[in-house]
């Protein structure tokens, strides 16, 4: 009769005879953390979160991104350079990762303006919330000094 503290032998199953080397089993973890970028990247066409909000998730992507570059990208640029050409647990060598990278990245970089240009600002344009471009909207700006331009800018 088993007791609670007894540990009782479990029997071999299918299970147990994985092969835990297949890499087939792996996700590499570069392009994981990619995926989760691109998902806060989606968040910012989801309706159901509000406006700002979507902008907000637009800009946690952007800046999720610049850090992914300078963290994850220059480590595998770097192994690639030093010709360490080991394949991870997934079986990509850090060029076949890099290569994935840059095209998953050109297109959710043109997908990120998309959202920009067409989506959000049209939409914050509505609720009257617009962004100035530079030389486009700054009627009777100051010219001259920096701080006179802060002075500008501030009362405004």
């Amino acid at each position: 009769m088993d007791t609670p503290n007894t540990p009782t032998e479990n029997p071999p199953t299918e299970e147990s005879n994985i092969d835990l080397s297949k890499r087939e089993f792996y996700i590499n973890r570069e392009i994981s953390l990619l995926r989760f970028h691109l998902r806060v990247l989606e968040q910012a066409l989801n309706d159901s979160h509000p406006l700002l909000d979507r902008l907000n998730f637009l800009l946690i992507f952007s800046s999720n991104l610049d850090e992914f570059f300078e963290i994850r990208v220059s480590g595998l640029l770097q192994q690639a350079v030093l010709h360490e050409a080991n394949p991870g647990p997934d079986g990509l060598l850090p060029s076949e990762v890099l290569d994935q990278i840059s095209d998953t990245c050109h297109q959710a970089v043109v997908k990120q303006y998309e959202i920009l240009n067409n989506r959000l600002l049209p939409e914050l344009e509505k609720e009257n919330i617009k962004f100035l471009k530079e030389n486009n909207g700054l009627k009777n700006k100051p010219s001259g000094s920096s701080n006179t331009l802060k002075i500008w800018l501030h009362r405004y």
